[in-house]
């Protein structure tokens, strides 16, 4: 798998792998940080929702979203 984007919420990610399935894609959402029930910024660090596509759609997605 590997990483297409790099959200700062959650809602920003699902929004991104919507758009994703919507065009036959496979993606999946990584969220390691406290993002989902903790909205506000209060945690420390870098916290990032990652939005993640298996090996062989990374070409396609990043220039499926470069054009969008």
């Amino acid at each position: 798998m590997k990483t297409v984007a790099e959200c700062n919420t959650l809602f920003q990610a699902e929004v991104i792998k919507g758009n994703l399935e919507n065009e036959g894609f496979h993606p999946v959402i990584f969220d390691n940080s406290m993002n989902s029930f903790l909205p506000l910024n209060i945690t420390y660090g870098k916290n990032l929702v990652h939005v993640r596509v298996p090996d062989e759609e990374y070409e396609p997605v990043k220039k499926y979203l470069e054009n969008s």
